[in-house]
């Protein structure tokens, strides 16, 4: 895969975040405390993946957390980490707007974070590098997925602990780039019989729409009132799109895209209770959700226009429960519920005529998990997830908005 190269500015604040903790960390007194502690989790699942009652070939999913943490000295430490994940089993995820079938996943990350230790207060700058790969098709070959894309962040966060609770603020920098998604508009003049056509089309279009970049600030408390551990969280981000142009109205000789550029404003607030009464741990979440997008639509075979074709608002419940014995092993149960309602994204019926009212999504997600000692290290692990997704949309040539999916998975994993 290529990807796009980080402008100057980015290149200066990514060197100050490697330079900072590693310039903390180069007094020589630090070095004679130095401890590593190796952590690795990997897992070797295989199963079957089935979507609306149709099953896909067997096939298998590796998932692998590796992290020598470093302790440089006492409150100085280091982590490191290489996280990846393969799964060659079909899934719905959420792409470019809209639930797309994909055939084969892969991602791998490397992150860094510092964490300087000062009474009850800890700071934690951090960087990392994420790429992905996703195929569409059987026969599509890595690194030419549509919607493959490479993330660089970094950020910092604070933490203090305090009598009556523990507060933390963080601030990250996002820039994701998509190598394979372009429009056509910017490289297929040739198909257009006039050049008129071609200018009314291209104005504005932009060749790299999906690129964007994002600013996310986020605020938490935990507090634990006896016997419940309580934490709220808040996040918002700030999303640009440099070459993705908004949609107009377009009229007789104009341009179907304004000048402006798309900018998204997500906005969530959750909260999260959780209780121990060993060997059972129950926990839930509520969260609240909020993007608002100035990007419209325009159905040119139609004729209709949609102003905030993106924007949202979605609501979710998440009660979970585990069961932790003393052997090693352990079952989870878990229950999604997410309702969500476009502000602007009218429904259509099945032959594609628009009715008057906006789209509105439920998703019920039910999964099962176990894992139980078969040696030193080594657990079998058997996991089950199904889900429903409905909505008063039937047109569905683009994107999923109703179906059932159900995944079966079992396999081994290796702890250290």
């Amino acid at each position: 895969m290529q990807f796009n190269s980080v402008n100057k500015k980015t290149k200066f604040l990514l060197a100050a975040a490697v330079v900072l903790p590693f310039s903390l960390c180069s007094l020589p007194p630090l070095y004679a405390a130095m401890k590593i502690i190796p952590v690795a989790d990997i897992s070797l699942l295989g199963g079957k993946y089935f979507l609306d009652s149709q099953a896909a070939a067997f096939q298998g999913r590796v998932d692998a957390f590796i992290s020598p943490a470093i302790t440089l000295a006492e409150n100085h430490d280091l982590l490191p980490v290489y996280s990846g994940n393969y799964s060659g089993t079909q899934d719905i995820q959420e792409l470019a707007g809209g639930g797309v079938l994909t055939r084969k996943r892969q991602t791998h990350t490397f992150s860094l974070k510092y964490i300087y230790t000062s009474d009850f207060n800890k700071y934690k700058p951090r960087l990392s590098y994420s790429k992905a790969g996703i195929n569409e098709t059987k026969d599509e070959k890595w690194g030419d997925g549509l919607f493959d894309y490479a993330t660089l962040s970094f950020g910092f966060e604070a933490e203090q602990e305090r009598p009556r609770g523990t507060y933390t603020e963080s601030y990250d920098y996002y820039k994701v780039g998509y190598p394979n998604y372009s429009t056509l508009l910017s490289r297929s003049q040739s198909v257009f019989n006039d050049t008129t056509t071609f200018n009314e089309l291209s104005t504005n279009a932009g060749e790299n729409p999906l690129d964007n970049i994002s600013h996310r600030l986020a605020l938490g408390y935990a507090w634990f009132p006896e016997p419940l551990n309580m934490k709220a969280n808040y996040d918002f981000t700030y999303r640009t799109y440099a070459e993705q142009a908004i949609a107009a109205r377009p009229a007789t000789g104009q341009s179907p895209f304004k000048s402006d550029k798309r900018s998204d404003i997500m906005q969530n607030f959750s909260l999260k209770a959780s209780r121990a009464l060993k060997p059972l741990y129950l926990s839930a979440v509520a969260r609240l959700g909020w993007l608002s997008s100035n990007q419209g639509s325009y159905d040119s075979v139609r004729s209709k226009y949609m102003k905030d074709y993106y924007s949202y608002m979605d609501f979710s419940i998440s009660p979970a429960m585990g069961l932790v014995l003393e052997n090693g092993a352990q079952f989870n149960f878990g229950l999604d519920w997410r309702r969500v309602y476009y502000l602007g994204r009218l429904k259509q019926g099945n032959t594609g005529n628009y009715g008057s009212s906006e789209i509105t999504q439920t998703f019920w997600l039910t999964s099962l998990s176990a894992r139980y000692p078969v040696a030193k290290r080594f657990f079998a692990r058997a996991a089950c997830n199904y889900q429903i997704s409905s909505s008063n949309m039937r047109y569905e040539e683009s994107y999923r908005y109703n179906y059932r999916a159900s995944t079966y998975l079992l396999g081994l994993e290796w702890e250290f």
